[in-house]
C-alpha cells in the first residue's frame, strides 16, 4: 500500500514537470472542465444563484431562473412565493409569469422560419405583406422592409392609443387592434432607433397574413409544439392554453415601494397587439425555448444557415462596427462576452433571455414585479456588467463636436397632448470640460476616437454614438436607445411650468375669494366672472392631464373616447382663458390703479395658459 502511494506521487510529480515543460501550469490543465462564460463551473452555477437568492431574500417575493448550455438545461430553481399572502411558494414547473417584451422573440424565429421557405423578404416593402390601406398614418412614402421592424427604426414614435383592457370581452383581433392604435410616424424609415411595440406587433401581423392563419395558431404550430413547450401561451387572455390560463389567475404580483413588497393583485390585463408582449408560461418551459436557439440541432430551422443569420447584426451604432439589432434580438455585453436575447416587462411581471452564441450558454429569469434578480443572476451567468471598451477606441479630449442640449427619448411621444409625457424623461447634456458632458448629474459622456461616446452610469459604461438628420435633429443614440433634442422643448417646458404655477395661484385666489364672501365682504369688479371661471377652469384642465397620466400606464394608452373628451374639455378651457383675457382689458379703464395692475396680471396670466394650451397641439391629436 505504502509502495503504491510513492508510485503515485512519482507518477503527479512527472505530470506536474511535463505541464511545466510545455509552458502550461496545472491550472491550466484544469480549465478543460467546462465553465460558463463568468468562470464558474457548470456544476457550481446552480449553486451560486441559491447562494445569491438566500443572502438576499428581500431584493424579491419570487424569481425563477434556469442556466442552459447547447447540450443541456445546467440548473432550474425557483424562489419565494407566488402568492405570500396565502404561502404559495413558486415552482419551476407550476408557476407561470408573464413574458413581456420578450414575447417579440416568437416574432422574429416566426419571421425566418418564413425566410427559409421562402415566404417573406426581409428587404421588401410590408405593404406588400399587408390588406391595402392598412397603414393609414405615415409621414413618409419610403418603403417599411421586416429589417427595419426587427432593427426598430421603421421611424414610429411611442403609442397614444390604449393597448391594454382589463375586460376580456373587449379583446379585438390583432388586425383590428393594429388598425386602430397606429402611432404616428415621426422619423424617416432607417434614420433612427425608436422601440416600437407597434412595429413588433405589426411583424406577427404580416406572419399572419402570409400564412393565413392566426398569429397565435402559426406560434403554437411551429414553435411550442416542436419544442414540447405545454406550458405556455400567447394570446390577450391565455385562452389558448386552459391550464397557463387557469395557473396566471392564481399570481400574484408585487411592487418594491422602498419600504419591502406590496401586493399590487394578479395585474391581469389584457395586450391587444399580443405578439409584441402577451406570452405567459413556466420558467421550465422558457428553458426549453431560450436552449432551443444554441442547440445544434435546433429544431426552430430546416438549415442550419438560417440560425447563423438570426445571430448576424442588422444594425450597428452608426460609423462603428459595435452591433445593435441581431434580427431583432439586442446585444448586450457582459465585459467582452457578447450576449443576445431580449428582456420583458408587464404590469406586473419582468423576464430575461440572453445567450452567448460562442459558448452557447445563456440565461432565463421570471418574476412577479421587477428588481435586482434581473440584473445580479446574469453576472454570475456572463460576469461583470458593462461593455469594455472595443479595442481600437480611446478616450479624447479636444473634440470639437459640442453634445451639450437638452434630449428626450425617440420613442417618446412628439405630437399632440400627450407629448408632455415626453418632458418627463428630459436627459439634459452639459459640458464638463475634458471632453466629458454631465447628464443630470447621473451619468457621463465621455468622447472617444473615431466617433465612439461612452456613456458611464454608476461605474458601468456603455458605447454610443451621436449624429445629425436631414433636419438639423441631432440623435444621440445608446444601443437600442435614442434621444433626440427637441426644437422649442425649453420654451414648451416654461410654458407649462407658468401653466401650472397659474392653477396653484388660482386655487389659492379662489379659496381667499370664498372666504370674503362667506364673511360678506367680497367687492365685485369688472370682469371678476370670467376671472373667476378661468381660474376653475385651469383646475379642471390640469385635472385632464392628470387623468391622462394616470390610466396611460395602465392601459398603455388611453381610449379614443379619452382624448376626445379630454381635448374637448381643453379647446372650451382655451376659449374661456381668451375670454377672461378680454375681460381683463376692459378693466384697464378703470381708474383705480392697484386693480389696474391686477388685471394687466390676469391678461398675462390667461394668454401664457392660453399659450400653453396650444403648445400641446390638441388639434393635432386626432393625427397622432
Amino acid at each position: 500500500m505504502k509502495g503504491k502511494v510513492n508510485f503515485m506521487k512519482r507518477a503527479i510529480a512527472v505530470m506536474a514537470a511535463g505541464l511545466l515543460f510545455a509552458g502550461l501550469s496545472p491550472g491550466a490543465f484544469a480549465s478543460s472542465e467546462r465553465v460558463v462564460p463568468s468562470g464558474i463551473a457548470f456544476e457550481n452555477v446552480g449553486g451560486s444563484i441559491e447562494k445569491w437568492a438566500a443572502e438576499n431574500p428581500d431584493e424579491y417575493v419570487s424569481f425563477a431562473a434556469a442556466v442552459f448550455s447547447e447540450d443541456d438545461i445546467l440548473y432550474r430553481g425557483a424562489f419565494g412565493y407566488s402568492d405570500r399572502e396565502k404561502g404559495v411558494a413558486a415552482d419551476t414547473d407550476n408557476t407561470v409569469y408573464e413574458w413581456g417584451s420578450t414575447t417579440k422573440t416568437l416574432v422574429w424565429v416566426s419571421v425566418m422560419q418564413l425566410w427559409e421557405k421562402g415566404m417573406i423578404d426581409l428587404e421588401k416593402d410590408i405593404k406588400d405583406y399587408l390588406p391595402a390601406g392598412f397603414l393609414h398614418n405615415l409621414k413618409y412614402d419610403d418603403p417599411i422592409t421586416m429589417l427595419n421592424l426587427m432593427n426598430h427604426d421603421a421611424g414610429w414614435g411611442e403609442n397614444v392609443w390604449a393597448y391594454e383592457v382589463s375586460d376580456e370581452n373587449k379583446v379585438i383581433s390583432l388586425g383590428d387592434a393594429l388598425y386602430a392604435t397606429q402611432p404616428a410616424q415621426i422619423y424617416r424609415p432607417g434614420e433612427v432607433c425608436s422601440y416600437s411595440n407597434y412595429g413588433a406587433a405589426l411583424a406577427g401581423y404580416v406572419v399572419e397574413c402570409i400564412t393565413g392563419v392566426p398569429f397565435y395558431e402559426y406560434v403554437h404550430k411551429n414553435i411550442f409544439e416542436p419544442l414540447g413547450m405545454e406550458h405556455t401561451s400567447i394570446r390577450p387572455a391565455h385562452d389558448d392554453n386552459a391550464w397557463v390560463q387557469s395557473k396566471r389567475k392564481e399570481l400574484v404580483c408585487y411592487v418594491n415601494t422602498g419600504n419591502g413588497w406590496v401586493s399590487a393583485g394578479p395585474q391581469l390585463v389584457y395586450i391587444l397587439p399580443y405578439p409584441a408582449g402577451a406570452a405567459c408560461g413556466t420558467i421550465g418551459d422558457l428553458a426549453i425555448y431560450g436552449q432551443s436557439f444554441v442547440r445544434p440541432d435546433c429544431p426552430l430551422f430546416e438549415r442550419e444557415e438560417t440560425r447563423q443569420l438570426l445571430f448576424s447584426a442588422t444594425s450597428a451604432l452608426k460609423g462603428t462596427d459595435i452591433g445593435v439589432s441581431y434580427h431583432g434580438l439586442w446585444a448586450e455585453t457582459y465585459g467582452d462576452v457578447q450576449i443576445i436575447g431580449h428582456n420583458g416587462s408587464t404590469n406586473g411581471c419582468t423576464a430575461y433571455m440572453y445567450f452567448n452564441v460562442e459558448s452557447g450558454v445563456g440565461t432565463v429569469i421570471l418574476m412577479n414585479g421587477s428588481g435586482i434578480p434581473m440584473l445580479e443572476i446574469p453576472k454570475i451567468v456572463f460576469g461583470s456588467e458593462g461593455a469594455a471598451i472595443p479595442e481600437g477606441y480611446e478616450k479624447i479630449t479636444d473634440s470639437t463636436d459640442d453634445l451639450s442640449g437638452v434630449y428626450i427619448g425617440a420613442r417618446a411621444v412628439r405630437h399632440g397632448p400627450l407629448k408632455f409625457m415626453s418632458y418627463l424623461g428630459m436627459m439634459p447634456a452639459t459640458a464638463a470640460g475634458n471632453g466629458e458632458y454631465d447628464v443630470a448629474g447621473i451619468a457621463k459622456i465621455e468622447t472617444m476616437s473615431n466617433g465612439l461616446l461612452w456613456f458611464v452610469q454608476d461605474g458601468i459604461g456603455y458605447p454610443g454614438v451621436t449624429y445629425q438628420l436631414a433636419d438639423g435633429t441631432r440623435v444621440f443614440t445608446l444601443g437600442s436607445q435614442s434621444f433626440v433634442d427637441e426644437p422649442f422643448l425649453i420654451p414648451n417646458v416654461v410654458l407649462i411650468a407658468i401653466y401650472i404655477v397659474c392653477t396653484a395661484v388660482g386655487v389659492i385666489l379662489l379659496f381667499v375669494n370664498l372666504i370674503l364672501v362667506l364673511v360678506k365682504k367680497y367687492k365685485k369688479y369688472t370682469g371678476d366672472k370670467f376671472i373667476t371661471a378661468a381660474r376653475i377652469t385651469r383646475i379642471v384642465s390640469v385635472g385632464v392631464i392628470v387623468f391622462w397620466l394616470s390610466v396611460f400606464p395602465l392601459q398603455y394608452g388611453i381610449t379614443k373616447a379619452q382624448g376626445i373628451v379630454g381635448c374637448v374639455i381643453q379647446m372650451i378651457c382655451a376659449v374661456i382663458y381668451l375670454i377672461a383675457a378680454a375681460a381683463s382689458c376692459k378693466g384697464l379703464f378703470t381708474k383705480d390703479e392697484k386693480r389696474k395692475v391686477r388685471y394687466v396680471m390676469n391678461i398675462l396670466e390667461n394668454v401664457l395658459c392660453f399659450a400653453a394650451v396650444i403648445s400641446l397641439e390638441l388639434i393635432r391629436f386626432w393625427g397622432v
